[in-house]
């Protein structure tokens, strides 16, 4: 099911920190007006969508098309905020969140001695590139130590889990897929 305009809005807004008032301020527009938008209340001008666009920093385009023809990219430039869900490691995402895609893609910095990460299963699949330092990946009831330049790819239903115990840091490149 394809998310509204509204609901697209605010997980932009929510996505890049910014609170209803900021953005209000910003295109010059009520922050009752933006609520109602976000709540599917009201639909708003073509022109108010491509200030709010703007000032989200992405295509109008956006707001209109299914996750089947969407191509979402992340350029360089953009300040990426780690994700912080991960408490042992760094998380930096590389693609760009979307309601449509299952696809999360992030390069991952492990600190020296991180010690054991350990990951709930879910109905999906992850893949793991190592581009510098060395990890130990635990899936199921295998274990397998991975350099610079090896990878792994593995159902996520299973038992998995990570183990850093280097005094070197180690940073990967980490794709998780969710089918639920």
């Amino acid at each position: 099911m394809e998310s509204s305009i509204g609901e697209r809005m605010k997980s932009l807004r929510v996505e890049r920190g910014m609170t209803l008032a900021e953005l209000a301020e910003h295109v010059k527009l009520s922050t009752s007006y933006l609520s109602q938008i976000e709540r599917d209340r009201l639909i708003p001008s073509l022109s108010t969508l491509m200030e709010i666009a703007e000032e989200l920093e992405i295509e109008p385009r956006y707001f209109f098309e299914s996750g089947d023809d969407t191509t979402l990219v992340r350029k360089a430039s953009e300040v990426i905020q780690p994700d912080l869900s991960y408490p042992e490691m760094t998380c930096f995402p590389l693609s760009v969140k979307d309601a449509s895609n299952t696809l999360q893609v992030s390069r991952v910095e492990l600190p020296p001695n991180s010690g054991l990460l350990e990951f709930d299963p879910y109905t999906g699949e992850e893949m793991c590139f190592v581009v510098s330092g060395e990890i130990t990946v635990n899936v199921g009831y295998e274990t397998h130590t991975l350099r610079v330049g090896d990878s792994i790819h593995y159902d996520a239903l299973l038992l998995h889990s990570w183990l850093h115990e280097s005094d070197k840091a180690c940073m990967l490149i980490w794709s998780r897929a969710s089918y639920t």
